[in-house]
């Protein structure tokens, strides 16, 4: 890659697309904006966000995230939502079993609007609500089942907590460009999410955590 593909920021667009009430939106603005609203809003139509991640060798990526509500799968306008879509993340909530069966509807969806485009887009099953974990009742191995019988990445996150909120973006959208990420990568994201919630951190405890972009993260619009 050269100096002038490295400084250039790549853009890549990410939809989130599940049963309304799964946490699709708390989920961005835990990626986006690091923040938790524990009162239910429904998403009527569609949300935007961004977020400028850093990666290694300089490369920066601004994700433009797509939260399209549940109700929009009978829509006429979801197809638009979805067309051109990078990454596509279908969200569930691990204690409502319905809202996985009909994960199936939103992979279906998405695979016949984006069919035949030119680069293929990267799927991730995410499973939401983990700090609910006794209240669970989609077990694990129908979540990895599910994934391997359709070519899905498997991932897991807690938008209240923000538990591997930012490590499943990030994976995301290094799998989408091809970027390796080290276990320090790894490492450095989980201790972020960490160290929100943590009281008291000795310094000489905490891993060295790799350089990102700490832009303000902003909601871009909202569409019904």
């Amino acid at each position: 890659m050269s100096d002038d593909e490295q400084d250039e920021e790549k853009v890549l667009k990410l939809v989130l697309v599940g049963d309304g009430a799964s946490g699709k939106t708390s989920i961005c603005q835990r990626f986006a904006k690091e923040t938790f609203d524990k009162a239910y809003h429904q998403t009527l139509g569609l949300d935007f966000f961004s977020r400028r991640l850093m990666f290694p060798n300089d490369v920066q990526v601004l994700v433009q995230v797509w939260d399209i509500g549940g109700q929009s799968i009978a829509g006429e306008m979801v197809d638009k939502y979805v067309n051109g879509a990078n990454i596509v993340i279908l969200v569930y909530d691990v204690t409502n079993g319905k809202s996985f069966d009909n994960v199936q509807d939103w992979l279906s969806l998405c695979r016949r609007v984006l069919d035949g485009q030119p680069k293929p887009p990267t799927f991730v099953l995410l499973g939401n609500k983990t700090d609910l974990e006794e209240k669970r009742v989609v077990s694990v191995e129908a979540h990895n089942t599910f994934c391997s019988s359709n070519e899905l990445t498997p991932a897991y996150v807690s938008a209240k907590s923000g538990d591997t909120v930012l490590l499943v973006f990030r994976q995301a959208v290094a799998d989408e460009l091809k970027i390796s990420m080290t276990k320090a990568d790894v490492e450095a994201d989980i201790a972020i999410v960490q160290g929100t919630v943590a009281e008291v951190v000795k310094s000489d405890m905490i891993p060295p955590v790799r350089k990102t972009d700490q832009s303000r993260n902003t909601s871009v619009c909202t569409i019904s």
